[in-house]
């Protein structure tokens, strides 16, 4: 035990990594950002090694080599510890997930709150993520990453494969159905994903050469589902995102039977070593659901249609 730093100089290290900066990490330990400075500048002392690289701007921070490999395991250690006196003093440890906005708004965020619900002793925070997930920096427990077919890894667990197809507001449903070249496109833009572009449907609704002014394109799938909602265009949806959208109709889904499935996959992935005592639960929970929202019943549509006319 002689050859561990102080315990001080351990938080200090790992708050201005987490945080981002000394100034954050100070105003979360309750001291000066000097103080924090010179706690890391001992720390490094003590390891003989450089941990952060100091930026001249405004408290920009990166960790060295040498710093990379210490973080991860002061954060367990210090999570041990806080769940350890957490557990003395009767307070649960709070199980904390992670996920991009879209998939956070329309389909996670009721579920979260319904697992709560069902575990009302342990406070759950979610929060939302893009990329690959810094554990230890969000302390989180699961991660749901969004990623590509080809870079799925053999300890992931696929929660999901989407299934495209257009679909639009109830309101425009009459006219999309019969003409969708009359009709404004709603397009995410997404990266090596061929069946989120218009472009590659353009031959089966028999798009004009055009067509592509009539496409109002998005940086989100939010933005997507909620401008069809409202009756401005057809969306290339995705289940079981839109899921809930179907079942209440306020999206119905164009030409049943018309879909493709997604080039990409949302995947859950665990902190290694940091397991809460509700994270296969809330594994296995979430596996049903989208189980449950991946059925063919949860894909209701509107009556087929005789032809898809192309409005000329």
């Amino acid at each position: 035990m002689s050859h561990i730093p102080p315990l001080a100089s351990l938080r200090a290290f790992e708050a201005a990594v987490r945080l981002g900066g000394f100034a954050r990490a100070a105003a979360e330990l309750n001291v000066s950002t000097s103080a924090v400075s010179h706690q890391i500048r001992g720390l490094e002392n003590l390891l003989g090694a450089r941990l952060l690289e100091r930026s001249t701007g405004v408290g920009g921070i990166s960790l060295t080599a040498a710093g990379a490999n210490l973080l991860p395991g002061v954060s367990r250690a210090l999570a041990l510890l806080e769940e350890a006196c957490a557990q003395v003093k009767g307070v649960p440890r709070t199980l904390t997930v992670s996920a991009n906005g879209s998939f956070s708004a329309l389909w996670l965020a009721r579920r979260l709150a319904e697992f709560s619900a069902r575990h009302p002793e342990t406070p759950l925070n979610a929060i939302t993520l893009d990329g690959e997930p810094d554990f230890a920096r969000h302390g989180i427990d699961l991660a749901i990453v969004h990623i590509h077919a080809d870079e799925v890894r053999d300890d992931d667990l696929v929660l999901f494969q989407e299934e495209v197809f257009p679909v639009c507001g109830p309101d425009l449903y009459p006219l999309a159905s019969k003409a969708v070249c009359r009709c404004r496109l709603l397009q995410e833009t997404h990266d090596r994903a061929p069946e989120l572009e218009w472009r590659n449907w353009a031959a089966h609704f028999g798009l004009p050469a055009d067509f592509d002014t009539k496409i109002v394109r998005y940086s989100g799938f939010s933005q997507v589902v909620g401008a069809a909602i409202g009756g401005a265009g057809i969306a290339l949806g995705r289940l079981p995102l839109i899921e809930a959208e179907l079942r209440s109709g306020r999206l119905i889904r164009l030409f049943p039977g018309l879909s493709r499935p997604a080039s990409w996959r949302f995947v859950m992935r665990a902190e290694p070593e940091r397991r809460h005592k509700l994270l296969e639960p809330l594994v296995a929970f979430l596996r049903e659901e989208a189980a449950v929202a991946a059925a063919p019943d949860a894909q209701p549509s509107a009556a087929p249609v005789a032809a898809i006319g192309t409005g000329r």
